[in-house]
């Protein structure tokens, strides 16, 4: 049997990184770290490929349950038609609002623009047709303490301070147009 080193180092086998000889174990030909053995070995169960995965999605997360959801439906966003006197009332059941002026650009003259929400809940607009204009005043803390135009595509974002009853801007992004 041939003297091992408690203080040599050779290099891993497998992966070629260094150990003391002492560390290595015999699998097969090669000397290997305890902690790359393949132990247990590797399972002989398929593990599925191509067309191996069917059904539909679940309806939730719960798996007692049973039940498929309609995909489209579950990601389906309604766009809200805005009028100057109507302003917003916001809609938390969705991630954003789409909203749209009434056939035409729409200056919001209702006062609050968007209706009083709870402290901390946030509101995110994105236009998605004819223009809407929300002005720094009446419930709304815009930055730069501007109006803002919106046109298609562009996207606004805010939070709900009951300090200064306002809704305050964190973020927008406009897409054409001018801020």
């Amino acid at each position: 049997m041939p003297h091992i080193s408690r203080f040599k180092r050779r290099n891993d086998d497998r992966t070629g990184f260094k150990f003391y000889e002492i560390e290595l174990v015999k699998e097969g030909p090669y000397k290997v770290a305890g902690s790359e053995l393949d132990v247990p070995p590797p399972s002989k169960k398929s593990l599925g490929g191509e067309g191996d995965i069917s059904g539909e999605p679940r309806l939730n997360s719960r798996f007692d349950l049973s039940g498929t959801a309609n995909v489209l439906e579950v990601y389906q966003i309604p766009t809200y038609v805005i009028t100057a006197g109507g302003g917003i009332t916001p809609d938390f059941n969705h991630a954003w609002m789409q909203v749209v002026g009434s056939n035409q650009a729409v200056d919001i003259t209702a006062n609050p623009q968007i209706v009083r929400s709870t402290e901390g809940k946030v509101l995110t607009l994105v236009c998605v047709g004819s223009g809407v204009t929300l002005d720094n005043a009446t419930g709304l803390n815009l930055m730069g303490s501007s109006q803002f135009v919106m046109t298609s595509g562009s996207v606004i974002g805010f939070i709900y301070n009951t300090g200064n009853t306002a809704w305050n801007e964190t973020f927008r992004d406009q897409i054409g147009g001018r801020q």
